[in-house]
């Protein structure tokens, strides 16, 4: 499997954009998205750039094959922009700790 960084496009997808059947921006042809599944939910997560950094640099790997089974916590982070604009999004983290 090539590199997620080979998905990468000057076009970026807003959270108005996705349906679950196809991903495409308006008035663009659908382009392959890699799509993150975690255990216990049966929706996926889009991969972006940031994950995807978040991701490779967390496991030593670029190959999205070789994450599999490697643990992550989703966090909403008010401060992601895009356009300019702060919009909130989802990234990811290693595990936080529970408390006792």
């Amino acid at each position: 499997m090539k590199s997620y960084k080979a998905y990468r496009d000057g076009q970026f997808l807003s959270k108005v954009d996705v349906n679950p059947k196809t991903i495409a921006a308006p008035n663009k042809p659908p382009k392959p998205k890699l799509v993150l599944f975690f255990d216990g939910s049966e929706k996926g997560l889009i991969m972006n750039m940031s994950h995807g950094d978040f991701l490779a640099e967390a496991t030593g790997n670029d190959d999205p094959e070789e994450w599999i089974g490697y643990e992550v916590e989703l966090f909403v982070d008010d401060n992601v922009t895009y356009g300019g604009k702060r919009i909130g999004g989802i990234r990811l983290r290693a595990p936080q700790e529970q408390p006792a």
